[in-house]
């Protein structure tokens, strides 16, 4: 499960892949077949079985690999893929907080891999637009058993993968525990001492942090607690007001952009507001790597976590937690009302990773060989380990032996199972950890949290959103303006949401904003007849 703040190509996009596309153009290579073709040559043979079955891929690199286990490039699960499936697979990391730009330089340097995959939609869409990435679905027709066969018994995510009426990735679906994504925990040891009730209006969400920070529910005497932190803090202020700062949305049956709403105003000015009174971590804009959060959260200095519902990052910050203060008693809430109502935080479309074709892909038989691979037999290990090392069967859910273990040797090969026909119910957590005492507090807490997250449904008003070359261009320029301004908004005193909500509107306009909310209205037109 990716840590879900959504990452959107910076303004590098359009001019980095447009400039691939001219290259890749004006470049003549015999080995690499037209995007989308079939594999016959003229003698009737396939003319892909005499080519190496050499692939490269992407995998985020979230620095989880240790020295003794090597590198990203290079591990046991590395090799045992390549043994395994029969495939002479490299993986090429790019840093998961700056995947996509990263994944930008490698395309403009024709140095991108031959499997590019992203959590994104939207970015897989301006890949399509580039045309960086190829359609596939005579790959699938032509050479796939596994996954054209989960591709017909799931046919709701066929629209997700789908652009221009051709097939440009594979996916799966996702489980619960990868649908929901952010999340809020709350100390309610400190609840306690002080008296408070959880907080369930955004009054009290504001009262309760003001209380943690001048009541000392550490106990240590000292005025150095952060009531609140987090990693995923502007999607989740946003979210409670029913927006999102990428996002199209219906008002008053007009398509507009997430962040020139009136929502997303309020969403600024709250944000601004438990800044300026010092209930927010002021290294929050410069935590790239999450890693004041993570030590704030961990040694007990901070009391409301605006992160994720579990699993993955927040699992071993609250395994860290309980471990340097057993008492810490963090439990899940639910987002709290603003005068618009009551939303859910973050929740992903049914569609998981989307695995794309790069355009120059010398052998994509090999490839899809290779993720057939994934889908029948790969995935499983790469994501639970080696049976009787990592964990064993009970009841046919894999529970992990020793937690410890599991983290440092199959932690990061999660980055690997790119496709993966999982299912889950949220009691399995309890099975799949840990049988130690710890262990299982933690995965008690997570099953609470996922039903915590999964009671109030993120608003989304449309399953997906369009992709349409102007509307990506403007949206991938625009998203830096954004960023800067809620930045200045939140930190600038005499600067104030009402003004900062004003300039965002004023840059969509300048750029073009009125014509893409005249696209999107129009697609949506098209389109809202076959939506769900």
């Amino acid at each position: 499960m990716k840590t879900r703040t959504k990452k959107w190509a910076s303004a590098i996009l359009s001019i980095s892949l447009a400039a691939v596309v001219l290259l890749a153009g004006c470049s003549k290579n015999n080995e690499t077949s037209p995007p989308g073709s079939s594999g016959t040559n003229a003698n009737g043979g396939d003319k892909f079985d005499s080519l190496p079955k050499d692939l490269s891929i992407s995998a985020f690199d979230r620095g989880a690999v240790s020295s003794d286990e090597g590198t990203y490039e290079e591990n046991r699960w590395v090799k045992w893929m390549q043994e395994q499936s029969g495939i002479n697979l490299s993986v090429v990391p790019v840093p998961r907080n700056q995947a996509q730009d990263k994944l930008n330089v490698l395309i403009a340097s024709n140095q991108a891999p031959d499997l590019i995959w992203e959590y994104d939609r939207n970015y897989i869409g301006n890949l399509v637009s580039q045309g960086v990435i190829q359609p596939i679905d005579d790959y699938i027709d032509q050479y796939s058993t596994t996954y054209k066969q989960y591709l017909q018994e799931n046919p709701d995510l066929k629209p997700y993968i789908t652009f221009d009426g051709k097939i440009y990735a594979m996916t799966t679906r996702r489980t619960i525990s990868t649908v929901a994504n952010h999340g809020l925990l709350i100390r309610q040891d400190w609840l306690d001492k002080l008296g408070l009730k959880t907080p369930i209006t955004v009054d009290e969400f504001v009262a309760v942090a003001k209380a943690f920070k001048e009541q000392d529910p550490d106990g240590d005497g000292k005025a150095n607690t952060v009531p609140i932190v987090g990693y995923t803090t502007r999607d989740i202020y946003s979210a409670m007001f029913g927006t999102d700062v990428v996002d199209w949305y219906l008002e008053d049956g007009k398509m507009k952009y997430g962040p020139t709403l009136d929502r997303y105003g309020d969403a600024l000015a709250l944000e601004k507001q438990v800044y300026e009174m010092g209930l927010a971590d002021k290294e929050n804009f410069t935590d790239t790597d999450n890693s004041r959060a993570k030590q704030l959260w961990t040694t007990g200095k901070a009391g409301i976590c605006l992160c994720q519902w579990g699993n993955g990052t927040m699992t071993s910050m609250n395994r860290d937690l309980l471990t340097n203060n057993p008492d810490a008693k963090p439990v899940a809430f639910e987002p709290v009302t603003t005068k618009y109502g009551k939303y859910g935080t973050y929740q992903e479309t049914p569609a998981y990773i989307y695995v794309t074709f790069n355009k120059n892909m010398k052998n994509p038989k090999a490839a899809i060989e290779y993720l057939d691979w994934m889908m029948d037999k790969g995935w499983f290990s790469l994501t639970y380990g080696q049976e009787g090392v990592h964990y064993k069967l009970v009841n046919g859910i894999p529970q992990k032996l020793d937690a410890d273990k599991v983290k440092k040797e199959v932690g990061y090969a999660n980055e690997y199972a790119v496709l993966r026909p999982q299912e889950e119910k949220p009691e399995d957590l309890l099975i799949k950890a840990a049988q130690d005492p710890l262990s299982q507090q933690i995965a008690k807490l997570e099953v609470d949290s996922l039903q915590v997250v999964m009671k109030n449904k993120f608003r989304r008003d449309i399953p997906y959103q369009p992709n349409i070359t102007e509307i990506n261009e403007l949206k991938a320029s625009f998203q830096k303006t954004v960023d800067e301004i809620r930045a200045k908004t939140v930190t600038q005193s005499g600067y104030s949401a009402e003004e900062g909500l004003a300039d965002i509107r004023k840059e969509w306009n300048r750029l073009g904003g009125e014509k893409a909310e005249q696209l999107a209205q129009e697609w949506y037109d098209g389109n809202k007849a076959s939506f769900k």
